[in-house]
């Protein structure tokens, strides 16, 4: 499976003229490491949102269309959701309406696997048809396998082996996008803040600062949803480095850029 450029979102756009810092390039490279690594199990408990293609006749059933975007695989659905769940014992069970994300042709009532194994990149999971017993294959054809690939930190692609069956997936439930930060200027003691709020679903921002080119970020503050912009006040002359991220219940956006502003 190949990686595809287009689907690779870096954490910061920077536009023409912007000074990058070293900890920013750092940042990036970090991301694009981690972007291209072994897929973790826990990466991928959660809820996916996934685009199916196929060329199975058989699943063209209710919610499949032909292909419109160039798509090789000519047959598309357009949405369906797969829940991955760690069982606790080394194994994994998912849930995902019909049709089955593992198996299109399966249009029984109930659409969930058990006792799945998650090795290098793929996941090795139970098949069954309608009125079989979930989870228990009948036989050693049963056991099927699916290639992963780790487009980014919330894409995944995946590859049946059994099946002509291609799923784009992209993980729900995720912290806000980050915002970006514009402006940081001083007067006097007072340091202000003004961002860009990227995000509608925050409820809020964290500021950061840390005191010294090589030191740790520490919260300053964290605001109200909508906000944008926050004014800091230190009690020492000297360099301070800002940044801001956005937070829901998911978790912390990534920060944005890093500015420095020298205190009189």
């Amino acid at each position: 499976m190949n990686l595809i450029g287009g689907d690779f979102d870096p954490p910061h756009t920077f536009s023409c003229g912007d000074t990058i810092s070293a900890d920013m390039m750092n940042e990036i490279f970090d991301y694009i490491k981690n972007a291209n690594k072994t897929i973790s199990a826990s990466e991928l408990i959660g809820t996916w949102s996934c685009l199916l293609s196929t060329t199975k006749s058989e699943c063209r059933r209710a919610g499949w269309d032909n292909a419109t975007d160039g798509r090789i695989l000519p047959y598309v659905y357009n949405t369906d959701t797969l829940v991955m769940i760690d069982n606790d014992n080394g194994t994994y069970s998912y849930t995902t309406p019909i049709p089955n994300i593992f198996n299109c042709a399966d249009y029984g009532s109930d659409s969930a696997g058990f006792g799945d194994w998650i090795v290098k990149n793929n996941v090795l999971y139970v098949v069954y048809s309608n009125g079989g017993v979930a989870g228990v294959a009948t036989d050693d054809n049963n056991v099927k396998i699916v290639r992963l690939k780790k487009v980014s930190n919330t894409k995944l692609l995946m590859e049946y082996d059994s099946n002509p069956v291609f799923a784009e997936c992209d993980k729900q439930n995720l912290p806000p996008i980050a915002p970006t930060l514009d402006n940081v200027t001083a007067s006097g003691k007072t340091v202000s803040l003004a961002w860009a709020d990227n995000s509608t679903d925050e409820t809020g921002f964290k500021v950061l600062r840390r005191d010294s080119c090589d030191g740790s970020f520490s919260t300053v503050t964290t605001t109200s949803a909508d906000a944008t912009s926050y004014s800091d006040t230190v009690t020492a002359a000297g360099s301070y480095w800002y940044r801001v991220s956005a937070i829901n219940s998911n978790g912390d956006s990534v920060a944005s850029k890093i500015i420095r502003v020298d205190v009189e």
